[in-house]
């Protein structure tokens, strides 16, 4: 349930009907002289509400009976008499009449301090044990709407508060049974008896003590008018049929106004099905103007026509426990767009009362709880302030952060972002959305210059300012982190600590994160000199790490210890080398082979490092490669020198023989392979023929040619 604190007037009526029920016993009666207080007076009182005569019936049967005795003193008798009773009714009271036997008695009224003096005077004197039976009625008129007047009585509402009389008595409320009937106060037994429900109370003795509030309802008798709004919203007007100006003025607010609500605040209507509002009797909301029923899409509103009130209770289908915990962020929050609203209809600057935080009724908001019904002047003051108090820092945020920041503010808690947002996404969070984190909403995603000022004053109790003094030191070293970051965004491993308010937890990350930063801008530095472009592998795992910043330090480690090594091959490259090492490194290729762990580093690759560890090795080893390939070459220049000579000692020159003409074949002569040619020892010697002779000298052998 969440109301609104209507002004002071209710109270000052309620203590004074408060105030009569000490006074409700007979006042002394007009006796004789010497007379004392000794009339009795039992009483029977009889309510009866009559709905379509707009009043409630009221009949007393008194019973008065002497009993101050007779006095002899000095043989005079001293008898004692009274002529008249007198009790205190209602305020509201008229048309007081008194019968006794069919006897029309006189009667006098006297208006007093919150109730009315009746005297009624008997047919004759009463004496000593004497009794007579009186019949008193009276009206109790059903006040019209924003009347002073206590009572309500009409075909669909009634209210009025039963008292006795007497010395002691009995009570009985008739109320017709198409109404629903409830009671406040003393305690009443409810009965039925042909048409109609029967509260009743016997043996009353603390008359002064005792009293009733009648509350009875007759639903199907209230007027119900359906207002259909463009954005979807339906809402029900309960009116009473006797009150056609609230029911036209409501009708036409809400037409006008919750559009604008929607628009200001910048939230979907959040009410499923219809919203229902009631017209209630301002004294039933026991000090408020209003009361929006949670989770049951129902509002009460005073008689009193208060477009703010209105407003304000209708507001509340977005501002309740669903979107904000605390009673003065929800009642500030109502006031504050219920009075923007307003004004944008041009229907009055509305605005809170002064109040300070150093007021006699001041209370820190955060300790600011509903107390039940305002009952004395000092619930009354704090409550006053609550509402004030809680309108000025609310409507000062919403000032300061502006209607797009708040709309942004009021969207984040409605879908239960974190305040503390990275990148990607926004996370959400669990819990209620309490004061800390609205804090933390309209700093983070409202840019408020005011909030932490204004929280502290208001809204903070000791244990609370402790708590905002670990978030401040820990806000100025995330604040740094985000500086430092540059384009690099805090991770949730960070930022969930904040949201969390578990601030030591978040220094300690965050001097992580500064740790990885460093290590960031060493990688940045290493790369500059490169003229390389880093991966976007280390900022991704910064960003996105919730847990821990394990993965990312690992990684952040292996980048710079891939650029050292690339760092190192590029210098190899780069040096100058000597005719051993570029024999060495022929097809090698160590620019292009450079230029691969380069691309490679940049794209992220794992292996880039030891690609650039490798080129470094083999530009290292390359004189000595060289010189073994030259070694090598020398020794395969010689072998095959060494072959050549080989080959030219090892030629014999040919022998020349004689050609021997061929003779004709004999066909029957096969085919046959020629033996190996005889060896030296075996063959004819040869007689080479002299380089002196002539081509055409004779052969020594005869029988060759």
């Amino acid at each position: 349930m969440i109301e609104r604190r209507v002004g002071s007037s209710w109270l000052a009526a309620a203590a004074a009907v408060l105030a009569l029920v000490g006074l409700l016993g007979p006042a002394a009666p007009s006796v004789a002289a010497a007379t004392t207080d000794s009339l009795g007076l039992t009483t029977s009182t009889t309510y009866t509400l009559v709905p379509d005569r707009h009043v409630v019936r009221a009949a007393i049967d008194v019973t008065a009976r002497n009993n101050k005795p007779n006095r002899v003193s000095g043989g005079v008798i001293t008898r004692y008499f009274y002529d008249s009773f007198r009790i205190g009714v209602q305020p509201e009271a008229r048309s007081v009449r008194a019968s006794s036997g069919g006897t029309s008695l006189h009667v006098s009224t006297t208006p007093a301090d919150g109730y009315t003096t009746v005297e009624v005077r008997f047919r004759s004197s009463l004496f000593y044990k004497q009794s007579a039976k009186v019949h008193v009625t009276f009206d109790l008129p059903g006040g019209p709407p924003r009347s002073k007047s206590e009572v309500r009585v009409g075909p669909a509402f009634a209210t009025f508060v039963a008292w006795a009389f007497g010395d002691s008595g009995s009570v009985r409320i008739v109320i017709p049974k198409t109404f629903d009937s409830d009671t406040s106060g003393a305690d009443v037994t409810k009965s039925t008896a042909g048409g109609s429900t029967v509260l009743s109370a016997a043996n009353i003795t603390d008359v002064g003590a005792w009293y009733v509030v009648v509350n009875a309802d007759r639903p199907s008798a209230l007027t119900s008018k359906r207002i259909s709004l463009p954005g979807a919203e339906e809402l029900v007007i309960h009116a009473w049929p006797d009150d056609r100006p609230w029911n036209t003025q409501v009708s036409e607010l809400l037409s006008k106004g919750l559009p604008e609500l929607v628009d200001e605040i910048g939230l979907a209507w959040p009410v499923q099905g219809d919203l229902s509002i009631f017209e209630v009797h301002t004294a039933l909301l026991e000090g408020y103007a209003g009361v929006f029923f949670e989770g049951e899409n129902r509002i009460e509103v005073s008689e009193d026509l208060d477009d703010l009130t209105i407003l304000h209770e209708t507001s509340h289908a977005w501002f309740n426990t669903n979107l904000f915990v605390g009673r003065w962020i929800n009642e500030g929050f109502a006031d504050t767009y219920a009075s923007r609203s307003l004004d944008a209809l041009g229907l009055g600057a509305w605005a809170p009362g002064d109040v300070q935080p150093t007021d006699r009724a001041a209370v820190k908001l955060n300790d600011w709880v509903f107390p039940g019904r305002i009952a004395d002047t000092e619930t009354d003051a704090r409550e006053q302030y609550g509402y004030d108090a809680s309108w000025t820092v609310v409507r000062s945020i919403v000032s300061d952060v502006g209607t797009v920041g708040m709309r942004a503010v009021l969207n984040a808690a409605d879908s239960h972002q974190i305040a503390y947002v990275g990148a990607g996404d926004p996370q959400t969070v669990s819990g209620p959305n309490d004061w800390r984190r609205l804090l933390d909403l309209v700093d983070e995603i409202g840019k408020s210059k005011t909030a932490d000022d204004l929280f502290r004053r208001w809204v903070a109790g000791a244990g609370d300012l402790q708590q905002m003094d670990q978030r401040a030191a820990a806000r100025t070293v995330y604040v740094k982190l985000t500086s430092d970051g540059r384009d690099w965004l805090a991770p949730a491993y960070v930022r969930r600590a904040m949201s969390d308010w578990s601030f030591s937890i978040a220094t300690s990350r965050i001097g992580e994160a500064e740790g990885l930063l460093a290590k960031r801008d060493r990688l940045a530095d290493l790369s500059g000199d490169l003229g390389l472009t880093p991966p976007t592998d280390l900022r991704t795992a910064y960003e996105t790490a919730d847990a821990s910043l394990d993965d990312a330090d690992a990684l952040a480690d292996r980048e710079i210890v891939d650029l050292q090594a690339i760092q190192a091959a590029t210098a190899a490259v780069e040096a100058p080398r000597d005719p051993i090492e570029a024999v060495g490194l022929m097809g090698a290729a160590p620019e292009v082979r450079l230029d691969e762990a380069r691309t490679s580093f940049s794209r992220g690759a794992t292996d880039a490092g030891a690609q650039a560890v490798a080129l470094t090795a083999l530009i290292a080893g390359a004189a000595e490669v060289g010189r073994g390939r030259l070694i090598a070459a020398v020794i395969v220049a010689a072998l095959v020198g060494l072959g050549l000579v080989a080959a030219l000692l090892g030629v014999r020159r040919r022998r020349l023989r004689p050609v021997k003409a061929p003779s004709e074949p004999d066909p029957t002569t096969p085919y046959a392979t020629l033996a190996d040619p005889p060896s030296e020892s075996a063959a004819e010697p040869s007689i080479e023929p002299s380089i002196d002779a002539p081509a055409d000298a004779p052969s020594d052998r005869g029988d060759e040619p």
